[in-house]
């Protein structure tokens, strides 16, 4: 069900959803974070704002055709996401 080699999850959390439970490989978290940085602040508000660009440039370059109902869903990911990595980052020794 997933594209992860069992020597990935060496260092994993499971978080279950539902009753379904999901591991997250935290060395792919890590590396995901680090590539992030070579071209952005990481800082949790940094990546809400990135998201909130991107959603931006979907409405404004939407086809006139292209319903709210149409956007809705990949906008609402979008939100989610940013949600999501801002909470992934916090320096340490904050409280």
């Amino acid at each position: 069900m997933n594209n992860f080699q069992s020597d990935d999850f060496d260092a994993a959390i499971d978080i279950t959803i539902k009753g379904v439970t999901y591991s997250f490989n935290t060395v792919y978290i890590s590396d995901f974070l680090t590539n992030c940085e070579a071209f952005m602040s990481i800082d949790g508000n940094d990546f809400e704002v990135m998201t909130q660009n991107i959603a931006d440039a979907v409405i404004d370059n939407a086809t006139t055709e292209a319903s709210i109902n149409e956007l809705r869903p990949q906008l609402k990911f979008l939100r989610e996401i940013g949600f999501l990595l801002k909470g992934f980052t916090k320096v340490s020794d904050e409280e």
